[in-house]
């Protein structure tokens, strides 16, 4: 059963529920959250993540801080990375050759991103090109959508938990909306990608780092999308109705780079330890 609203647990449910952005500077315990972490004689924090607690004088080296004002971000996929693809349903996909994501910002005030739009080019289906209403021949755009962290799986180690950003419509439940030649087709509900990247075939955590650029790979395993879901919590996935059929599961491909704007702003997604932030 698809998830449509924002759960508390929870980047481009409906969402991510870390617990971002919050307005006074201590973060619920074992919470994730975006902000920054950075140098700050006596600060309460002895690493460059803000995750450990500093026990004595010499250590309090960092400061941990929500965001003040929104950091905007950009995003763009990745060169030479193939094709975007979207299965809308069983036996029916859609292609497309490029992506881009002008839109986007981090807080202030807010546990989660938000103004996402994902803008795909070149899109095409059984020889027709695709179109979202008021775009050009080939350009598909989502709608605005929002993201909400969540963790994928726990460890035994808090800050080594996989977390995921949760994607979803900001508004409603449709992600996206648009037609292959006379074919309407509706994208509802959301998608979940890792936060981290695969290097030499292994999957690298980008939690707990300061950053101003990260990839984001949507990624389908054995014809579904992977993860589907939260820890603890329900099935929570894309579904496509083609010609006005009914609503099937639905997957998205695609290895995004997201950016912040101006790139000398750099953003941290914080896994605490329990009572530790």
């Amino acid at each position: 059963m698809v998830r449509r609203t924002t759960t508390a647990a929870c980047l481009l449910a409906a969402c991510m529920a870390f617990a971002l952005f919050s307005t006074d500077a201590l973060a619920t315990p074992g919470s994730l959250e975006f902000g920054k972490c950075t140098k700050a004689a006596g600060g309460k924090f002895k690493n460059a993540g803000c995750t450990k607690l500093a026990k004595s004088a010499e250590e309090q080296k960092f400061e941990w801080a929500p965001l003040s004002s929104a950091v905007a971000f950009t995003g763009e996929k990745k060169p030479l990375s193939g094709k975007v693809v979207l299965t809308v349903a069983p036996g029916s996909e859609v292609s497309c050759t490029g992506e881009t994501q002008t839109e986007g910002e981090y807080g202030p005030g807010s546990r989660e991103q938000k103004n996402i739009v994902l803008a795909f080019s070149g899109c095409e289906a059984l020889g027709s090109e695709c179109s979202s209403a008021s775009q050009p021949a080939g350009h598909v755009n989502t709608l605005k959508l929002h993201g909400a962290p969540g963790i994928v799986k726990k460890e035994a180690k808090e800050e080594k938990n996989v977390d995921g950003v949760d994607f979803a419509g900001q508004t409603s439940e449709v992600f996206a909306e648009f037609s292959c030649g006379p074919i309407p087709v509706v994208l509802r509900g959301s998608v979940i990608v890792k936060v981290g990247e695969i290097k030499e075939g292994k999957f690298k955590l980008l939690t707990n780092k300061m950053l101003n650029k990260e990839p984001l790979e949507f990624t389908v395993t054995g014809g579904k999308q992977d993860p589907q879901k939260f820890e603890g919590e329900p099935k929570d996935v894309l579904e496509g109705s083609v010609g006005g059929g009914a609503f099937e599961e639905a997957t998205l491909t695609l290895l995004e780079i997201q950016k912040t704007s101006p790139k000398t702003v750099k953003v941290e997604l914080r896994q605490c330890e329990m009572n530790v932030c």
